[in-house]
């Protein structure tokens, strides 16, 4: 009978590897036999024979004594019930607790600030320590709660803007993460207040360009849009090759939104309309949005920011470890693109 298994040292017996003990016993093989046979170490096979063995009445109610192993792996699993994790209070430095703690008030998340730490270098500490640290009392921070919507797949028609360019249209290449191709939205602040910001999302690398609006209209916005094709030149077309947004009626002069500040005939960009309800499809930009929720919240009125406390919420983003970049910042992934893309424009 071949039943030789993979040495595992350093790890427990596992649930089918006491099953095999307890039919090789039945058959009368020796510890020293089923420990060769299972790749294991003698003295972990006496231990867990000695754990599992159980009394048993036979029918003429004399006793005897066999390994069990599921009287060994029910032991085993009420043990490890009242068992806890103990937290290693002396694991880390003050100093990389203040660190830590730093970043934490920051408001950089536990998994960030891992990363962080494993780009740099500095030190190897995985999220769930620095979550565990955060239980204890040990660092002080806001819960992270990640919320589960349900999305609701049925698109609607946009009958206040019939004659938008849907994001239907949009072509097969512009539908993956391509360079150059951004969300954009508006964020608002209290109720009552005219205030608000134009946010723009770059797809692919998830940066953020935010600018302050006197107010939600299709002029403030246009506005916003000429100010940056003046700061962009002649590269805004390269940059912003299409922008995708919602029905809101600051969005539906599509016509001035793509019409150049340099030349009235030509288009600077191609504008797309998402479904009404569909959030999901500017899904860069509703979570960038969630990270400017944590400096201006629902209540407070954009128009008491100044432009340069804007200017650090753009760059916070912007600088922010993302897990999905291996921890490279949403800038350091644009511009890696953009330079590709400049390079390219240079040889032809």
């Amino acid at each position: 009978m071949d039943i030789t298994l993979k040495s595992r040292k350093n790890k427990h017996l596992n649930a089918k590897e006491c099953y095999i003990i307890e039919a090789l016993l039945k058959v009368k093989f020796k510890a020293s036999e089923i420990a060769k046979l299972l790749g294991r170490h003698v003295s972990t096979i006496y231990r867990e024979i000695k754990r599992g063995t159980v009394e048993f009445r036979n029918s003429d109610w004399s006793m005897r004594q066999e390994y069990s192993a599921f009287y060994s792996l029910t032991i085993r699993e009420e043990l490890m019930s009242n068992t806890g994790r103990t937290l290693l209070y002396t694991a880390l430095s003050p100093e990389l607790l203040s660190y830590i703690q730093s970043r934490l008030d920051d408001k950089y998340s536990p998994d960030a600030i891992s990363g962080e730490l494993k780009k740099v270098g500095v030190y190897t500490i995985c999220t769930q320590t620095i979550y565990n640290y955060i239980s204890s009392g040990i660092l002080k921070s806001g819960t992270y709660v990640k919320r589960i919507r349900k999305a609701n797949n049925k698109a609607r028609i946009a009958y206040n803007n019939t004659r938008g360019r849907s994001i239907e249209e949009r072509p097969f290449e512009l539908k993956e993460r391509i360079y150059g191709n951004w969300e954009m939205d508006t964020v608002v602040g209290k109720q009552g207040s005219k205030s608000a910001l134009l946010v723009l999302t770059e797809r692919l690398s998830r940066f953020e360009i935010i600018m302050k609006l006197k107010d939600r209209t299709q002029k403030s916005v246009i506005s916003a849009l000429d100010k940056l094709e003046k700061e962009y030149k002649d590269k805004f077309s390269l940059i912003f090759k299409s922008i995708t947004v919602d029905n809101g009626v600051e969005f539906l002069d599509m016509a001035s939104l793509e019409k150049s500040v340099y030349n009235k005939v030509s288009k600077r960009t191609t504008i797309y309309y998402a479904h009404p309800y569909c959030s999901w499809e500017r899904g860069s930009n509703e979570n960038n949005n969630k990270l400017i929720r944590k400096f201006i919240k629902k209540k407070a009125d954009i128009k008491n920011f100044s432009n340069s406390h804007i200017k650090n919420i753009q760059d916070w983003i912007n600088n922010y470890p993302r897990k999905l970049f291996n921890y490279k910042s949403a800038k350091d992934i644009f511009y890696e693109n953009l330079n590709d893309c400049l390079m390219c424009c240079n040889r032809f």
